[in-house]
């Protein structure tokens, strides 16, 4: 049984932390920074994978030209390689954040021990988090070898393969190959509807015998985090050799309820370092990402993305 979680923004954890209502005050005194920062095997720091760094601030002060910090200098370094580079500040004000990003362009690597310095001008006290990248971990988009043409799980977006809901947990089970490295994992997966919202939209399964959403779900679907758009979950799994393969396969064959509409759906499926995996499921997570004088994470990931159409 997957359990299904929350995914919480840092800045709208920074904003509660500091809040008394929420929290016990003596543990927020004085300003309170935040750090989010998630890194992904084979791919860069970049304005979609960025580091984020934030200040504390009441509800009552809320402002957000204040909220990101702007003025970091923010350096990671490859313990492994060994390597270092400087992070760069990107305002996207597209999505009206500050990010720290990597110029260079530095491919995180599978397996690496990776660590963050952040001076931050006026505070004495240095930042700092590591983390382990996972083993790299390749989806398997047809584990069982059905070879239906046009059906089932595809790596890329377009064209769309169709899956019928009640193959799902039958023919399509979630693969990943982690090569040699066997043993737990802290596996997470998102199923995340690409489709716009709309009353014409058609539940999986029926609520109360209603086939489809009433316009009054438009925000709950459209809402950020996790959502009945965006359904997310998380667990320990073990990854073993199976049917005798030299290689290691991490496996979910129950799985189909998270897809609570029909149509284009977005796979993306993760093994998680444990910063970020105690993160994500711990109360209070913000205490137990990996980060020493911030609240906030520093983890990593390998994994992928599928595309799929979910069909009748």
């Amino acid at each position: 049984m997957v359990k299904y979680i929350r995914y919480l923004l840092p800045f709208v954890i920074l904003i509660s932390a500091s809040c008394t209502k929420f929290t016990a005050p003596e543990r927020f005194e004085g300003e309170v920074y935040s750090l989010a920062g998630l890194l992904v095997a084979g791919k860069s720091i970049s304005v979609q994978n960025p580091v984020y760094i934030t200040r504390s601030t009441t509800i009552e002060a809320f402002d957000p030209l204040s909220l990101f910090v702007t003025d970091a200098i923010v350096t990671v370094k490859d313990l492994s390689n060994p390597a270092q580079w400087t992070l760069s500040v990107y305002n996207d004000s597209a999505e009206m954040k500050v990010k720290y990003i990597d110029p260079a362009d530095h491919i995180i690597q599978p397996e690496h021990r990776y660590r963050i310095e952040i001076q931050i001008p006026g505070h004495t006290q240095l930042i700092t988090a590591e983390t382990t990248v996972p083993a790299q971990a390749q989806l398997i988009p047809d584990y069982l070898q059905n070879n239906i043409p046009a059906e089932g799980y595809s790596l890329t977006e377009t064209p769309v393969s169709t899956l019928k809901y009640d193959d799902i947990d039958i023919k399509y089970p979630l693969a990943m190959n982690t090569g040699a490295f066997s043993g737990a994992c802290n596996f997470m997966a998102e199923m995340y509807c690409m489709e716009d919202f709309s009353t014409e939209l058609e539940f999986t399964n029926p609520i109360f015998g209603i086939e489809h959403p009433d316009a009054e779900m438009e925000d709950a679907y459209n809402a950020g985090g996790e959502s009945i758009r965006r359904i997310q979950f998380i667990g320990r799994y073990i990854s073993q050799p199976q049917n005798g393969s030299n290689d290691n396969y991490l496996l979910i064959k129950d799985y189909r309820q998270a897809f609570v509409f029909f149509g284009r759906y977005q796979i993306t499926l993760w093994i998680a370092d444990d910063n970020y995996y105690k993160y994500t499921y711990m109360p209070e997570g913000y205490f137990h990402g990996g980060v020493n004088g911030a609240l906030g994470f520093f983890g990593s990931v390998a994994g992928g993305t599928m595309y799929a159409k979910i069909v009748k």
